[in-house]
């Protein structure tokens, strides 16, 4: 029998123990950066569907304000009062061709008397050739509709949200139909009776284009109402199951989601496997939101799904890394062991120190990198490895970061969005009640903005906008807030104003940099604007009331010969002008 002298003995221990602590410490850390990576994925997609969630409210509820808008027009309840037809039927139907043209999501706009079993006094339908004024001898009667009875039960001033089902669109392909909901609210006379209701039929499909393209492309969106029935669904069959006669639900589906029917949960991530015993093939992210500005338990359940491939690719290609550097450390470990046994145990030791703790900068301080033989390579491939763990978590830390950023900024601008704006200006309102300081609220829009879309393209639109938000900037002062509320839409908050004529100069100076046309390739296109003004505290102590009178004034502005800026405060001087806020 062969007995082994100290030399071998403590060479073969040496190359044990480094073989193992290499491939545990590679092994611990490979399983650690995956947790982490998953982990961060799952917040960071949670993160994503809330805010889609948010998107997708806010957008129903400027559904709402248009109709609560266009539902208390004088003219509107002329009109829904029947009778011969007045002037009021012409102005109205041109206000509903305006909103059918400025919002491509809306399918149709109608104002349904409460009279003669619900008769359609006007109807404004998008159809295959575009926006078109439906003629009186083919208006309907519609009060056997729960979107008309459930609206005329409505308080004034609320709005009615059916349920989303299907509905044959514009499309020229027969048979096409797009997901839709309807948006209405009664129509009230001056003695609080209500003589009709104003309906508004949305493309969803068109909402959704606008609210996830920011989105990351490899993200799919599941939508489902508060009976599980899938509305959006990557494949098209397994949606609207119940206009079909085959109901698809999600927690079915996806029986983890049972909570969010149950009202156990608001939000939940999870891991989704393609078959029993394999690894989990994507991760997921649902809450449950309410559905629209309706009282009641009506909710949807919106989720986002992302592969795991994407999530975990960082982390294969560290797993390869750490793989590698085993190997090499192990096999090192072999050859030094046997050659240099009583010379390497000092070395080793250390080495084995700062496998072990390998994020203890004392220890990695100790390592021999200096040296120029196996040990100093072992040394420095440890330091590489440690290197590459660090930079790991430095990426997942940067990234979250810059989906903070993402939350309250515009991707295309690098301005606040409307979310941040909201938050600022509801601060500086809080400081100004305290302080008694001024504020103004300027809403502004760009005239021709349309054109060079129609012209030059989309592209060259966000060009523009990229350039008016550099040129914003530049015209106000460091304390002012200017954010990219939607489209060609801007905000902007003036602080500390002491005096109206300092608006003035602020909008003139706006003016001033909006008359050099943007040099678009070989074009030279001008881009103007029409500029709303509000202030605290005299037009609102609040956010949203500012806004919505800024945003009036805008549209004052618009129609003005006169400047392309205006003071809400004075339009009551104004005759004829309709001082009724849009809505945020």
């Amino acid at each position: 029998m062969i007995k082994l002298g100290l030399t071998s003995r403590l060479s073969l221990l040496l190359v044990f123990v480094g073989v193992l602590a290499s491939g545990a410490t590679g092994y611990s850390t490979y399983r650690a950066n995956r947790q982490m990576l998953m982990h961060e994925a799952e917040h960071s997609l949670l993160t994503s569907t809330q805010l889609l969630s948010q998107r997708f409210t806010a957008a129903l509820g400027d559904v709402a304000d248009d109709a609560l808008v266009l539902g208390t027009l004088p003219s509107s309840e002329i009109v829904a009062r029947g009778g011969a037809p007045s002037p009021a039927d012409a102005r109205l139907k041109q206000v509903f061709r305006g909103f059918m043209q400025h919002h491509p999501e809306y399918l149709q706009i109608r104002l349904i008397s409460r009279s003669h079993f619900g008769l359609e006094r006007i109807r404004v339908d998008r159809g295959a050739q575009g926006v078109e004024v439906v003629p009186d001898d083919q208006l309907q009667e519609k009060g056997q509709f729960p979107y008309v009875f459930d609206t005329l039960t409505a308080n004034a001033e609320r709005v009615y949200i059916s349920p989303i089902g299907l509905k044959e669109g514009p499309s020229p392909d027969p048979g096409q139909e797009q997901p839709v909901v309807r948006v209405g609210t009664p129509i009230v006379d001056e003695h609080g009776e209500k003589v009709g209701v104003l309906v508004i039929d949305v493309d969803l499909t068109q909402v959704f284009k606008r609210i996830e393209r920011d989105l990351p492309a490899d993200y799919v969106v599941y939508m489902a109402n508060e009976w599980g029935d899938f509305l959006v669904h990557p494949d098209p069959a397994q949606t609207f199951g119940f206009e079909r006669g085959r109901r698809v639900l999600m927690q079915k589906s996806f029986p983890a989601t049972a909570p969010l029917f149950d009202g156990g949960r608001t939000s939940l991530t999870f891991n989704g496997y393609a078959h029993a015993h394999e690894p989990p093939a994507e991760v997921f992210a649902f809450v449950r939101s309410p559905f629209g500005l309706v009282d009641g338990n009506r909710f949807i359940a919106l989720g986002l799904a992302r592969p795991l491939t994407d999530v975990l690719a960082s982390a294969n290609a560290l797993g390869v890394q750490i793989v590698r550097l085993v190997l090499i450390s192990s096999t090192l470990a072999i050859l030094l062991a046997v050659l240099f046994a009583r010379a390497l145990a000092r070395p080793l030791r250390t080495l084995a120190d700062a496998v072990t703790h390998i994020f203890d900068e004392d220890v990695m301080e100790r390592l021999p990198v200096g040296r120029s033989d196996e040990i100093g390579v072992l040394a420095r491939c440890f330091d590489r490895m440690r290197s590459e763990i660090r930079s790991q978590v430095d990426a997942l830390h940067t990234r979250q970061e810059e989906l903070t950023h993402l939350a309250g900024h515009d991707t295309l601008t690098g301005l606040p969005n409307r979310m941040r704006f909201m938050e600022q200006l509801e601060l500086a309102i809080r400081r100004a009640t305290v302080s008694g300081e001024t504020l103004a609220v300027m809403f502004v829009d760009l005239n021709g903005f349309k054109q060079i879309n129609d012209q030059l393209g989309h592209s060259a639109g966000d060009r523009t906008l990229v350039v008016v938000a550099q040129r914003l900037r530049a015209a106000l002062r460091g304390s002012d807030v200017v954010a990219r509320f939607g489209g060609d839409e801007f905000v902007i908050l003036l602080t500390g104003v002491r005096t109206p004529d300092a608006i003035r100069v602020t909008a003139a100076r706006i003016e001033a940099v909006m008359e050099t046309p943007v040099a678009l390739g070989i074009h030279l296109m001008s881009v103007g604007v029409s500029i709303g003004i509000s202030e605290f505290p005299a037009d609102g102590d609040h956010a949203e009331a500012l806004l919505a009178k800024a945003d009036t004034a805008m549209y004052a502005a618009k129609t003005s010969v006169e400047s392309r800026y205006v003071r809400y405060g004075d339009l009551a001087e104004r005759p004829g002008v309709d001082t009724v806020p849009r809505g945020p």
